[in-house]
């Protein structure tokens, strides 16, 4: 039962469910308000961004996904030690201190994409 727990906890607090996320961390949710906007450079350039925004997430997910595979393979061993569960969550500690800039960084730049209607329209 510890193991489940641990799982689910990891699993929320790192990933959510899709369709939970706000607009800004949901790229599928992001496109289809995208969709709304009137065509222009601006529109363009936030899909440019939010393709971006998709690949960092699945490079994310890959990454997470492969450092809980090791936690969950080491978690069920009787001989694990507290050392190696460590070691197998750090890269998923790496992966979301790498990505936070980057995401910021997108975010900056839809800002720079959008006048602020535009941005109000998409998620306000």
């Amino acid at each position: 039962m510890p193991v489940l727990v641990t799982i689910a906890t990891i699993s929320y607090l790192f990933k959510g469910k899709p369709e939970d996320q706000p607009g800004f961390f949901n790229p599928a949710a992001l496109r289809a308000q995208l969709e709304d906007l009137p065509e222009g450079p601006g529109r363009t350039e936030a899909f440019e961004i939010v393709d971006q925004l998709d690949a960092l997430a699945r490079e994310y997910d890959d990454a997470t996904d492969a450092a809980m595979g090791a936690y969950i393979a080491d978690v069920e061993k009787y001989d694990s030690t507290a050392d190696e569960l460590i070691a197998d969550l750090l890269p998923s500690d790496r992966i979301r201190v790498s990505t936070l800039p980057k995401v910021i960084s997108l975010r900056e730049r839809l800002l720079e994409a959008l006048s602020e209607e535009e941005w109000d329209a998409v998620f306000g």
